[in-house]
């Protein structure tokens, strides 16, 4: 799942000379130095670095300005982008479609397998794979939780929220209320509306990659079921999500017949 979602970013980012394997360390730098930041300490010399190198791919694809080039698009007059918050942006599109999609797939192959009778459906009737991804979202949502910071005082809940109050919203609890799902713990690929939910946000939040997401876990998944004849979890080796923010299983191991 993750060499796929990495190589879709690198693809998107366009950057002569750099593969796949370069975006993924450049992302892995950059997320050991929010990690960092967070808990209070000073970002590691290779996110520096990292972005550095970022920075001089991305100055050299505007300046090169070939057609179709999604950053040297960014940065010409009508868009208004300078060349730092280009290279500031191709860095959020590492955090937005890596981790992620990258999720969204181990979720959903999580889900798939854990629940023969569910896979079964989707074996015999392949139109609903697309149903059953948008109900793994709702059940195990990749990002499980944002936060936002309220502009005005208000009441939410009954509870009194000030201006400039952190507001943590938890997307994978809205997505299991029993008022909009009923039996909301249940993986249920035929439920009707699995597509109401909130795993790629609401409003001017929502996902501008939310399509390009969909289409890369049902590709990969289309892989998995059809090149992998019985494919199915190692009971010997039980895996589930992890994570408060990002939720994803760390590996899933699994068997196939020959």
């Amino acid at each position: 799942a993750g060499p796929l979602a990495v190589a879709v970013v690198a693809e998107a980012l366009g950057l002569d000379g750099v593969d796949a394997a370069t975006v993924r360390s450049w992302y892995g730098a950059f997320v050991d130095a929010v990690s960092a930041i967070t808990a209070g300490g000073a970002a590691p010399a290779a996110a520096d670095e990292a972005y550095r190198l970022l920075t001089a791919a991305v100055e050299e694809a505007i300046t090169a300005s070939r057609p179709g080039s999604l950053l040297a698009e960014a940065a010409r007059d009508e868009a208004r982008l300078t060349t730092p918050e280009v290279v500031a942006n191709s860095a959020i599109l590492m955090f937005g479609g890596i981790d992620t999609t990258e999720g969204m797939i181990a979720n959903a192959a999580l889900h798939l397998l854990g629940h023969p009778d569910q896979l079964r459906l989707v074996r015999d009737e392949p139109a609903l794979l697309p149903a059953a991804i948008e109900e793994s979202l709702r059940l195990e949502p990749s990002a499980s939780v944002v936060d936002r910071y309220a502009v005005r005082d208000t009441a939410l809940g009954g509870a009194d929220v000030r201006a400039g109050d952190l507001v943590r919203v938890s997307i994978a609890g809205a997505n299991r209320d029993p008022a909009v799902f009923p039996d909301p713990d249940r993986f249920d690929v035929r439920r009707h509306n699995a597509a109401e939910h909130l795993a790629f946000a609401h409003g001017p939040h929502f996902c501008f990659g939310a399509h390009l997401a969909r289409l890369e876990t049902r590709a990969a998944l289309t892989a998995l079921l059809d090149r992998l004849p019985g494919l199915r979890l190692d009971p010997d080796r039980p895996a589930r999500p992890h994570g408060l923010v990002f939720r994803k299983p760390p590996r899933l191991d699994v068997r196939w017949d020959r």
